[in-house]
């Protein structure tokens, strides 16, 4: 009887922090962008995008903070 109530309680307050799980195959969200930093330094967004062959690029501060090409695009 202990234990059912143990593992009841448990499933109650695991309902109750409205923890989820992130679906496989979805991103998870972006995180908010980095704060601003003083002098020349260029700090661009952390995320990063899928190209067609399964591999991710990432932001170029060089480039603007584009993204990188994806491995054999044609640079247009």
């Amino acid at each position: 009887m202990i234990k059912v109530f143990s593992v009841a309680a448990l499933l109650l307050v695991l309902g109750a922090c409205g923890t989820s799980l992130p679906v496989a195959g979805k991103p998870a969200p972006a995180g908010p962008p980095p704060p601003p930093m003083s002098g020349d330094t260029i700090v661009c967004p952390a995320d990063v995008k899928q190209c067609p062959d399964g591999s991710y690029v990432s932001r170029n501060p060089g480039n603007g903070c584009i993204f990188d090409p994806c491995p054999g695009a044609r640079i247009q």
